[in-house]
């Protein structure tokens, strides 16, 4: 991904996408923002314990810096699970200036230009949809639950079922997270992934002390291969939360105290 600079604000993108026009995407940074303490600077977390008017201002000065209108956001609660929902303008502003269209939801779809699919992150993995065929896009919450539960997967489904796409034409991005060097479980957690029979070599590493290190962004790339989503079409950022955590929050690098950073995608209308 690369980084890109307004103000004070940092933000990244994948040049991938920015070749199809007719979509905006960011994943915010730390950077920009008003929030204070462990919060700062750019809190997107609108259920954190940050002040609210903080909150809304990130929200506002975000939105405007990439150029989308903050009335049309809509977020959801996170289930981290693969709970996908899709929605059109008229859930636009739900969960950030008025009540949540829904509950326990960590991806959404639209093909409906103007609504901004928005999610939270904070070392959980960020994946980006578009299929520039049947103009769709979407935006999954992958903890790793849900990247346990193939939500990656469930995702290119939803979108062919829904919307008529075809997973070659599907583009991904995985944006910045937790990376195999810092996300270390214990051996249940480890078993879980094993069940998912298509992973090939190289998706863990096991240490002396019978923890294991995880590459969720490898594991996340088998999902959609086998998904039938070419490997072309995947772009990864290769950007570890935990390692920057200077410009970036990570919940396992802090302990919990933390703010988050933001997802967007959005046709253009």
């Amino acid at each position: 991904m690369q980084e890109n600079y307004v103000g004070e604000v940092m933000y990244y993108t994948f040049p991938e996408f920015e070749q199809h026009k007719e979509i905006v995407h960011a994943f915010s940074s730390r950077e920009g923002g008003v929030s204070n303490g462990f919060f700062a600077r750019m809190n997107m977390g609108v259920r954190t314990e940050d002040a609210r008017e903080n909150i809304l201002e990130n929200y506002e000065i975000f939105c405007e810096t990439i150029g989308v209108d903050v009335r049309n956001v809509v977020i959801a609660p996170l289930s981290h699970e693969a709970n996908i929902r899709n929605v059109t303008m008229q859930d636009a502003g739900s969960g950030l200036l008025r009540d949540y269209c829904c509950e326990n939801t960590d991806g959404f779809l639209t093909n409906e230009p103007e609504v901004v699919l928005t999610a939270t992150f904070a070392d959980c993995v960020p994946l980006f949809y578009y299929d520039p065929k049947q103009k769709v896009v979407g935006i999954a919450h992958s903890g790793w639950r849900g990247t346990v539960k193939e939500i990656a997967a469930v995702m290119v489904q939803r979108m062919c079922d829904d919307y008529g796409s075809r997973p070659e034409d599907i583009l991904v991005g995985i944006g910045p997270s937790i990376g195999m060097c810092c996300f270390e479980v214990d051996e249940d957690v480890f078993y879980e992934f094993a069940d998912l029979t298509y992973l090939e070599d190289g998706w863990y590493f096991e240490k002396e002390d019978g923890k294991f290190e995880i590459d969720l962004w490898r594991v996340i790339w088998a999902t959609l291969t086998n998904a039938g989503v070419p490997g072309e079409n995947i772009s990864v950022s290769g950007i570890c939360t935990c390692c920057n955590r200077s410009k970036l929050f990570s919940h396992r690098a802090t302990k919990g105290r933390r703010g988050t950073m933001a997802g967007m995608i959005m046709l253009r209308p």
